[in-house]
């Protein structure tokens, strides 16, 4: 089975959750998680008025971090392993990129 997002959405592969990323840290009572994630599916892009579609910035194999409650969890078949996340890349608070 292959998954393909529509429009500005990411489909992702949720790897972890911090309480810190970097130097901010988010207080637990906020409810709020940072999630980072893998892209595994990419839309082709938000269609704009004059019809054209706007370019992703995000493509398949990127690490990510996304805001916890900005997600919605989807279920996959059996034969894919993992916590998949719906969320469309406005969404997104940063691509992580390797140095």
């Amino acid at each position: 089975m292959k998954l393909e997002a529509i429009n500005d959405y990411l489909i992702l592969r949720k790897l972890e959750s911090t309480a810190q990323v970097g130097d901010i840290i988010l207080p637990e009572e906020s409810g709020q998680q940072i999630i980072k994630a893998e892209v595994i599916a990419v839309g082709p892009g938000k269609v704009l008025d004059s019809g054209a579609r706007a370019p992703m910035q995000s493509t398949i194999g990127d690490m990510v971090l996304v805001n916890s409650l900005a997600c919605a969890p989807c279920t996959m078949p059996l034969d894919m392993e993992g916590e998949f996340l719906l969320v469309p890349e406005r969404d997104i608070a940063a691509i992580v990129r390797e140095e």
